[in-house]
Order: structure tokens, then C-alpha cells, then sequence
């Protein structure tokens, strides 16, 4: 009887067995297959393709993403990743049966919806990887119950809620990354408890509160990252005694609220190289122990509350290669000792106090917020890439040893009181940017600067530079995005090859005194700013459409057009409806434009600003100006116009302001103009405009200035008027009002 129990529960284990195996490997193959039914889009065909059901249940360990342990009718799913695959969709609950997941990466897709509460099942999980998706919702509190989690990747999502404190379980958590979510409320002290963590990342959020100081205690911490949250509260001045963070590399805390002193014990962070407390609320002194963090290779202090000077310790940092300590209100004199740091290539002084010319030491590398001349050896310090000197008080002229600067990409010399002539030495150097913007150089401008294939921004602009510009300046500039040349004193045209500088996006050319024609610029697909006012410009012919309004149909991209104060000449072609959809200002003003106001204008319905006042137009306003739904200012005053003010005006709900005034214009005000209620200044003085003034028209509570004069209204002027409550100028003179004058009409009395 005992042998034949025996028996049977062995033949009981075995079935048992058995049973289970074929049972796990199933449940496997099923968490899949619902894992691929809730993705709604596999934009690749990857999963639909090879992600098929098979009579060998095993045959799931070689479909694509999918990774096996085990032998035979033992294999297990032990990872699953499908990084990068562009599917759409939500996370199955299943994914929970998949209980000897060990890796789970389902990284850079579609995926929304939350993250299914099952996952928390995965007790053999060891990295999650959820980051680069549209996920949202809370973090699951039931990750704080896996074991053996050594990864936590939940990066440029939606997540919101707090972060669970029960992480602080996880004690094998090795990194743990949040960025660039919603997250809110504390950081909790529980993260603390992560002896073995090595990453923490929640910049980019929205945490408020205090920096919990038992972060601070965890000694294999390499990097710490807060950026862009709201925290609070001073950093503890020990914050690296006691042979804590002996493995830190990087702190990044700007970007907060913090306030009070910085520790002076960074120094004992021996292998700090990035600390980045800029756009906080620091204040005091800069310590000078920051001198002693000798593998430092970035510094931020900038935007901050400091007083006093620079350390001159911080010429010590000889691997330093980004200083940034702008808008610091840092005063004093500048230690030549910053300039023995041959690794630099950026350096940025911005906007604080500091006086004096640098001494003349042989490794000079930049020039901050001082006075005086550039030394000559400063141009020594061939490794910097980013020169940034804008916003200065520095004088002199630009040295030709300025192409020592043979790593240099971005050069800003902007507002200064630079003299003499641009250095034709710069055309050497491969720039990508060039601004000298605000500065009294002179001179032409040396053919080498257009020589610069490498370009992507020049800006000349607020200058004395004279002279012409190259018939060929187009050809030079393959990757020229931005050109700036207003406020100087150029003369000539504008070259037509202009038009082969493809990449352009912006030129500036005002307040110059160019002459003849605006070339064809319809190859500059990209164009998204024109500005060409104040020159002395005209049109292709002396009668006739304005050709390079046609031209510009072409540039779908463009935002804004200004050809005010020229001496145009010619009429706004009919293909002006074809200009972009997206344009938002239209200003040509002052350039004897004449004939009408096309109809096909009410195409251009991302239009703001209509600015074509002081021309020659003639003919009627017309109705289709009432699908300019956008339209926040129309400036038609100071022409020909004749007709009737259109009621389709009414239609604009956003127009403030309306300026019809020195025209022929005649009839009544449109009585719906009283329901416009965003309108601020309403300007149809000097026409030959009738009637009464509708009554609801006083109901314009948001109105500031206001002319009807030189008109032939007629009637009373009612009580109403009074409010007109926030009106400072208004002007009723020369109609036919009758009756008595309001004691009150807007402001005044």
C-alpha cells in the first residue's frame, strides 16, 4: 500500500510538472500575443510580419525583440525589447505573466495610456525602460515590490503625480531616470535608502520642496541631476565631507529656486568634473575652494545673486572648458589667472559688474563686461570655440590676430563700441556665427567675410560699414540661414544671387540706401523674414505690378514682409492671394504703391498686421478683408480709398486697432462695429463719413484713442459716451453733432 502511494504521488509530481512547463511557456506566448493586439500601429509591419503564432510554442524565443533562457520545453521569456520599433498604442496588462522577465525596453515609441499596475508582478525584473513614449498617469507604487530592479528608465513622457516613496525599497536600484515629465510635490527621503545608486535624474519636472539631505548620503551616487524644477532651500554647507559622494562626477541643480551660500566643500568631491548651479537664487561670495575642484571641466554659476569678484582660484581649473558666470552681479576686476586655462573653449561673463581692461598676459581667451581696449596677446588661446563678448563697454579695433582663432565657431562682438574696420583676416576662420551687431565699425565690408562657406549667421547690422555688396554673394554661402545688414550706410542693389543662398530664412536690409529692384528671391523656399524697409528701392517698372511680391509665392514658409519707405511704384499684384498661409505681417507703407487693394488679400488669414498707409491706393475696401480672422491692426490711412467701410469688418473679433483715416471714404459707421469689443484706437477721421453714430458703438469700454473729426456726422452725442472710461484721446471736431456736450467723455471731464 506505502509503494503504491509512493506511486502515485510521483506519477502526481511528474504530471504536475509537466503540466506546468507546457503551461508556462504558453502563458508566455499568450502575454504576447496580447501584448501585440493592444499596439495600434506597427508602422514598420515588424511586429505583424514576424510576431506569428506556431504549432512549437518554442518558436517564440526567435521572434524579433524576443530573448530566451532555458533549454527545450524549458525556455522562458527573459527579455523583451522592442526599442525604437515605432509602435503605436498602450502597454498590455499581460505583460505582468511574463514572470522571468529579467529586462523589459520598450523605449522611443507611441505608447500613451498608463503603465498597467501587473508589471509589479515581474519580481525577477531587473531593468525597465519605458522612456521616449507619451505615457502618463502616476508611477506604479507597485515597482517598489521588485526585488531585483537595478534600472528605472520612465524619461520624456507624461508621468504626473508625486514620486512613490516605497522606491526607496528597490535596495538594488542602480539608476533611476524620470526626466522630462510632470512629476510634482517632494522628492521623497526614502530615495535615500538606494545604497546602490549610481543615477538619479528627475530634472525637468515640476518637484517643489527642499533637496532631502539623504541623498546626499549615498556615497556611489556618479551623478545627480534636478534641473528645471521648482526646489527650494539652501544645499548643506558639508555636502561633500566625510568621504561622502567620493564617486560624484556631476552635479546639476541650476534652474531652481535655491538660495544661500554655495558649500565650500566641493573641492572634497575629488572626481567632480560638472557643476552646474546657474538660474538659482545663490548668493554670497563664489568660494574660492571651487579653485580646488581639479578635474572640473564645466561651470555654471551664471544668474545668480553673488557679490564680490571671480576667485583667482579659479585659475587652477586647468581642465575647465565651459565657464559660464553671467548675470552673476559679480564686481571687481577680472584675475589674469583665468586665463591660464588652456582647455577653455567657452567662456561666458555676461552681464555682470566687472571693470578694468584684462592685464596683458600671454593666454588671454576672452573679454567680459569691461572697459578698454583688447590686448593684443589676447587672441592666444587657440582652442576656443565660443567667444562671447556682446553686451560690453570695449573699444579699440577688431585685431587681424584674430584668426589665431583657428577652432573658433561662434564669434559675438555685439554692442560694443568697437571702431576702425572689420579685419579681412576673419574670412580664415570657419564661422558658423558672426555678430558685430551695435558696434561703429566702418569701412566696407572685406570680400573675405563672404568667403565664410561655413556660415550660418552674419550679422553687420548698426554699423557705419559702406560700400556694395558682391554681384556673387550668394554663391559663397551654401549654409547661410540668417543675414543682417540693417542700419548701416550700403549702397548699390542687391544682388540677384542672393537667391542661390538657399538656406536663408532671414534678411535684413533696412535703413540703408540700396537702389533698384527687389530681386526674385522666390528659390529661397525657406524664407521666413523680409525686411527691406527704409532704402531707396523701387519697382521693376515704372508702371505696372510689383514683380517680386509674385516671386515670393513660391516661399511657403514666409512669416513677415516689410518694404515700408522705398519707392515702389507699382501695384499690389493679384497673386498677392498666393503669398503664404502663413504670413503674419504684411508692412509696406510709404513706398507709392498704387491701384487697389486686391480681393484675393482675404486669402492671407494668418495675417496680424496690415500695414500699407501713406500710398496711393485707390478703389474700395474689400469685403473679403473679413476673413483675416487673425487681423489684429489694418493701417490704410493716408491714401485714395473710396466706398463704404465694409460690415464684413465686424466679422474681425481680434482687430485693436483700425486706421482708415485720410481717405475718401463715405457712408455710416457699421452699426455692428460696436460688437468688435477688442478694438483700442479707431482712427476714420478726414473721409466724408454720414449718419449718426450707432448707439452700441459707445460700448467699447477697451477703446484709447478714438478720431471722427473732419467728418459730417450728425446728431447728439449721448450719455454713453462716458464709457469711453479708459479713452485718453479723443476727437469729435469738425462734424454736424448737436445738442450739449457730454460732462463726461472718457477720461477726461
Amino acid at each position: 500500500m506505502e509503494k503504491l502511494y509512493l506511486l502515485v504521488l510521483t506519477f502526481i509530481t511528474v504530471w504536475l510538472s509537466s503540466v506546468k512547463g507546457f503551461t508556462n511557456i504558453e502563458t508566455d506566448e499568450s502575454a504576447l500575443i496580447a501584448f501585440r493586439a493592444y499596439i495600434t500601429s506597427d508602422h514598420d509591419h515588424i511586429l505583424s510580419k514576424n510576431w506569428t503564432p506556431s504549432s512549437n510554442k518554442s518558436s517564440i524565443c526567435y521572434w524579433i525583440g524576443v530573448f530566451c533562457s532555458g533549454e527545450n520545453e524549458n525556455q522562458r521569456v527573459t527579455s523583451l525589447n522592442v526599442s525604437g520599433f515605432r509602435l503605436s498604442g498602450t502597454i498590455a496588462p499581460d505583460l505582468g505573466n511574463l514572470t522571468f522577465l529579467t529586462s523589459l525596453d520598450i523605449s522611443n515609441n507611441n505608447f500613451s495610456g498608463s503603465m498597467p499596475n501587473e508589471l509589479g508582478n515581474l519580481q525577477r525584473l531587473q531593468e525597465i525602460n519605458v522612456g521616449l513614449n507619451n505615457l502618463s498617469g502616476d508611477i506604479p507604487s507597485r515597482f517598489g515590490n521588485l526585488p531585483q530592479l537595478e534600472s528605472i528608465f520612465m524619461n520624456n513622457n507624461t508621468f504626473s503625480g508625486p514620486i512613490p516613496p516605497v522606491l526607496g525599497n528597490n535596495t538594488k536600484l542602480k539608476r533611476l531616470v524620470q526626466s522630462y515629465n510632470l512629476l510634482h510635490g517632494n522628492i521623497p527621503q526614502e530615495i535615500g535608502n538606494l545604497s546602490m545608486l549610481i543615477i538619479v535624474d528627475f530634472k525637468y519636472n515640476v518637484l517643489t520642496g527642499s533637496i532631502p539631505s539623504e541623498l546626499f548620503n549615498i556615497s556611489l551616487l556618479q551623478s545627480i541631476d534636478l534641473t528645471g524644477n521648482s526646489l527650494t532651500g539652501g544645499l548643506a554647507p558639508d555636502i561633500c565631507s566625510n568621504h561622502r559622494l567620493v564617486e560624484l562626477q556631476g552635479i546639476f541643480l541650476s534652474a531652481n529656486q535655491l538660495h544661500g551660500l554655495i558649500p565650500s566643500t566641493f573641492h572634497l568631491c575629488k572626481e567632480l568634473q560638472d557643476l552646474s548651479l546657474s538660474y538659482n537664487q545663490f548668493s554670497g561670495k563664489i568660494p574660492d575652494e571651487i579653485g580646488y575642484i581639479t578635474k572640473l571641466k564645466i561651470l555654471y554659476l551664471g544668474i545668480n545673486n553673488f557679490i564680490g569678484g571671480i576667485p583667482e582660484n579659479l585659475g587652477n581649473l586647468t581642465y575647465l572648458e565651459m565657464l559660464s558666470l553671467r548675470g552673476g552681479s559679480l564686481t571687481g576686476q577680472i584675475p589674469h589667472t583665468l586665463f591660464n586655462m588652456s582647455s577653455l573653449k567657452q567662456l561666458d561673463l555676461l552681464n555682470n559688474s566687472l571693470s578694468r581692461s584684462l592685464p596683458s598676459v600671454s593666454s588671454q581667451c576672452n573679454l567680459p563686461h569691461i572697459t578698454g581696449e583688447i590686448p593684443a596677446n589676447t587672441f592666444r588661446c587657440k582652442r576656443l570655440q565660443v567667444i562671447q563678448l556682446a553686451d560690453n563697454m570695449l573699444t579699440g579695433s577688431i585685431s587681424k590676430d584674430i584668426r589665431n582663432f583657428t577652432f573658433l565657431q561662434n564669434l559675438y562682438l555685439a554692442d560694443n563700441n568697437f571702431t576702425g574696420r572689420l579685419p579681412a583676416d576673419i574670412g580664415s576662420i570657419n564661422l558658423k556665427e558672426l555678430n558685430v551687431d551695435g558696434n561703429h565699425l566702418s569701412g566696407v565690408i572685406p570680400s573675405e567675410v563672404f568667403n565664410i562657406s561655413t556660415l550660418q549667421i552674419l550679422d553687420l547690422s548698426r554699423n557705419r560699414l559702406t560700400g556694395t555688396l558682391p554681384s556673387g554673394l550668394g554663391h559663397q554661402f551654401p549654409n547661410l540661414q540668417e543675414l543682417y545688414l540693417g542700419e548701416n550706410e550700403l549702397t548699390g542693389s542687391i544682388p540677384s544671387s542672393i537667391s542661390n543662398a538657399s538656406q536663408l530664412a532671414i534678411i535684413s536690409m533696412t535703413f540703408n540706401s540700396f537702389t533698384g529692384s527687389i530681386p526674385d528671391l522666390g528659390n529661397l523656399r525657406l524664407l521666413k523674414r523680409l525686411f527691406l524697409a527704409e532704402n531707396n528701392l523701387t519697382g521693376e517698372t515704372s508702371k505696372g505690378e510689383l514683380k517680386f511680391l509674385s516671386y515670393l509665392t513660391n516661399c511657403r514658409h514666409l512669416e513677415k514682409i516689410e518694404v515700408s519707405l522705398n519707392q515702389l511704384n507699382g501695384d499690389l499684384p493679384t497673386s498677392l492671394r498666393n503669398l503664404s498661409s502663413s504670413l503674419q505681417i504684411f508692412s509696406a507703407f510709404g513706398s507709392k504703391i498704387k491701384g487697389t487693394l486686391p480681393v484675393g488679400v482675404g486669402n492671407l488669414t494668418s495675417l496680424t498686421g496690415m500695414y500699407l498707409d501713406s500710398n496711393e491706393l485707390t478703389g474700395v475696401i474689400p469685403n473679403t478683408i473679413g476673413k483675416l480672422k487673425n487681423l489684429e491692426r489694418i493701417y490704410l490711412k493716408y491714401n485714395r480709398l473710396e466706398g463704404y467701410i465694409p460690415t464684413d469688418i465686424c466679422q474681425l473679433s481680434k482687430l485693436r486697432d483700425i486706421y482708415i483715416s485720410h481717405n475718401m471714404i463715405r457712408g455710416a459707421i457699421p452699426a455692428c462695429f460696436g460688437e468688435l469689443k477688442s478694438l483700442q484706437r479707431v482712427f476714420l477721421d478726414s473721409n466724408n463719413l454720414t449718419s449718426t453714430i450707432p448707439l452700441n458703438f459707445w460700448n467699447l469700454n477697451d477703446l484709447v484713442g478714438l478720431n471722427l473729426s473732419t467728418n459730417s456726422f450728425k446728431g447728439y452725442l449721448p450719455s454713453e459716451i462716458s464709457n469711453l472710461k479708459v479713452a485718453t484721446d479723443v476727437d469729435l471736431s469738425w462734424n454736424q453733432f448737436s445738442g450739449d456736450i457730454p460732462s463726461r467723455i472718457g477720461s477726461a471731464q
